[in-house]
């Protein structure tokens, strides 16, 4: 998918970035992605996401802006309160880029619509922060091949990891179950979050789904990092797949996965 002379104009500075050049330009403008959550680590992913040049974005959430989140959802504005964060991002995002297609997707991921929302998408980042949302992605990706980005924000640490993600001998690296112990020992349930950790977790994910795509190698195949903002540290630990957990890898009931459902939103 060419460019045009308006978006090489725009892009200029990161296509003359060293190993960027038009050829990788042109494969991000080629990438469909859904982010699944708008909230405290959506808004920066999909901020450089679109920013970045990917040509089709779509934005799985179907909650509302409030305004004691906004210190960590950097595209709203407080005009925006109390609307939807999948159709106002979309908007804020145009605003910004009108060359990348932003569609909202007001729905919560479910089992019962998941495998139907993944049509259409090379890669997927839930941004959800929210396990059961986790397992459900975790399934319908491994059981469709698609591969995913997941993690989540802690007060001072987060973590992401690249899931089911080519592994470049003709298999796939590994799945969020097959690195769930690990994972929960990363995790900390201590009240409030900061926007700032939050912005640069979005940042660091965007940078590895950049290098994904230039097909840089490393990288997020098969790696889960660790970010302690605190004491500035990075862990990135290589994942091994589970041959058995992947094998029993299916989609599961809303019951089984502790996903409590909520009514379709009106739109």
């Amino acid at each position: 998918m060419a460019l045009t002379e308006k978006e090489i104009a725009r892009l200029k500075h990161p296509i003359a970035v060293p190993g960027m050049g038009l050829d990788v330009q042109e494969t991000l403008k080629k990438a469909n992605i859904l982010v699944v959550g708008a909230g405290g680590l959506g808004c920066p992913v999909l901020q450089y996401l679109s920013l970045s040049g990917i040509g089709v974005i779509g934005i799985a959430d179907y909650g509302v802006i409030l305004e004691e989140d906004m210190h960590r959802q950097p595209i709203f504005q407080m005009q925006d309160l109390r609307k939807h964060k999948a159709k106002m991002a979309s908007s804020r995002l145009w605003a910004n880029n009108p060359w990348t297609k932003h569609y909202p997707i007001l729905v919560q991921v479910k089992p019962a619509n998941v495998l139907q929302l993944l049509q259409g998408f090379d890669l997927v980042i839930d941004c959800s922060q929210h396990i059961p949302t986790h397992l459900v992605v975790n399934d319908a990706c491994v059981q469709q091949g698609v591969p995913f980005i997941t993690g989540e924000v802690h007060n001072w640490v987060s973590w992401f990891g690249g899931f089911n993600l080519p592994d470049g001998k003709g298999g796939r690296t590994a799945s969020y179950r097959c690195a769930a112990a690990l994972i929960d020992s990363y995790r900390n349930y201590d009240a409030g979050a900061l926007g700032t950790t939050h912005g640069l977790t979005g940042l660091a994910i965007v940078n590895e789904v950049i290098k994904y795509l230039a097909g840089v190698p490393g990288g997020l195949a098969g790696k889960l990092y660790k970010h302690d903002y605190l004491h500035n540290t990075i862990e990135a630990k290589q994942l091994a797949p589970d041959a058995a957990v992947l094998a029993a890898t299916t989609l599961l009931t809303a019951e089984d996965y502790g996903l409590e459902i909520v009514p379709d939103v009106e739109d």
